[in-house]
């Protein structure tokens, strides 16, 4: 969300100057607390009535703050558009059986109920349709974009692989280092960098030989690291086997944007976010043969075959994921123009939400 939120911006300012943000007075990285969500809630609030009647339109960062919308349709007495990103955390917490759970469906089912959300941006097909099956109106795909830096000094590929991302089961790095890696070369390295979030994912490769955990890095840092592995892997759980799936995956696109093939589950919305076969690969689920033979198939690659892959790979994220695409297709939805590159779908009653 940080990151979507910052780098829209940066990108609506580009093609328009008459946008203004709200944003945590301290970066907020992990889980947010109640205490900060509710702290940020209240001081945009605050913000939306404050300059009352200014705002042609607003985009809620996250459904997590949806409750927002009330507070802009309110202090506009209904003439603010509304528009609500969704990400994936933010719906799938929905389907969870602990009493917060419980206390946020049903605030977002008074929020759904009230009509006061126009239109709904979700980053992939996957978290289009949790959207539609919740009562989520007017809801449009508008993908992700990523950053493509210059090209990194070329230094020799190592033999290689890198996980970069949470620590969490739905990411399926347990289920990797224990159906795939056994199955790997000898001599291949497995690089993994992220936050823990759940103790027994990292458990699980502490004690492992040729894994090593290199904490969360700096994002110049990790964009160093991807363009120096062969791979990067995202062997994401399917939501058969885990309640929660990916939303869209913006690590799919950070590896071939330095030119490193991203290799994922076919799963979730790395669907929309991994163009298969020239972005990088996309896997069947669960299927450690599949994964053992792609993996070795990318490790024979001569260095012509690399290059050709890194530079079209780089080509397609540059043409198809680029933030200032993403800005003008929300942009549009701000400003209640339908777009050829955008969808939107009747959806079911807002009681479909999960008891």
């Amino acid at each position: 969300m940080e990151t979507y939120s910052h780098e829209l911006f940066e990108a609506l300012r580009e093609i328009s100057s008459d946008v203004d943000i709200h944003k945590p007075c301290y970066p907020i990285h992990g889980r947010p607390s109640l205490a900060r969500l509710t702290t940020f809630f209240l001081g945009a609030s605050w913000t939306l009535i404050r300059n009352r009647g200014v705002y042609g339109a607003v985009l809620i960062g996250d459904f997590a703050i949806a409750g927002l919308a009330l507070v802009a349709k309110i202090a506009s007495s209904g003439k603010t558009r509304v528009v609500v990103s969704l990400h994936g955390n933010d719906l799938y917490f929905l389907k969870r059986r602990s009493i917060k759970a419980r206390i946020y469906r049903l605030v977002a089912r008074a929020v759904i109920k009230s009509n006061t959300i126009d239109a709904g941006l979700a980053n992939s097909h996957a978290i289009k349709r949790t959207a539609d099956s919740i009562g989520i109106r007017g809801v449009r795909v508008v993908a992700l974009g990523t950053s493509v830096p210059h090209p990194f000094p070329r230094s020799p590929i190592r033999n290689a692989i890198l996980f970069a991302g949470r620590l969490i089961k739905y990411k399926g790095l347990s289920w990797f280092v224990q159906e795939v890696w056994p199955n790997m070369d000898p001599a291949m390295e497995l690089l993994v960098a992220g936050t823990v979030w759940d103790r027994q994912e990292y458990d699980c490769i502490k004690s492992r030989s040729r894994i090593h955990y290199l904490g969360s890095l700096p994002r110049d840092q990790l964009s160093a690291l991807r363009s120096q592995v062969m791979a990067c892997i995202m062997p994401n759980l399917p939501p058969e086997a885990q309640e929660q799936d990916e939303g869209f995956g913006l690590s799919a696109l950070e590896g071939p944007a330095v030119g490193t093939p991203t290799v994922a589950t076919r799963c979730g919305g790395l669907v929309d976010a991994i163009a298969d076969g020239i972005t990088g690969f996309l896997l069947p689920p669960l299927d450690p043969g599949e994964w053992v033979r792609c993996l070795n198939e990318i490790s024979g690659w001569s260095d012509a075959k690399r290059d050709d892959f890194a530079s079209k790979a780089r080509e397609y994220v540059v043409e198809h994921y680029n933030w200032k695409w993403v800005a003008e297709q929300t942009l549009r939805v701000l400003n209640g123009n339908d777009s050829p590159h955008t969808e939107t779908a009747d959806a079911p009653h807002p009681d479909k939400l999960v008891d």
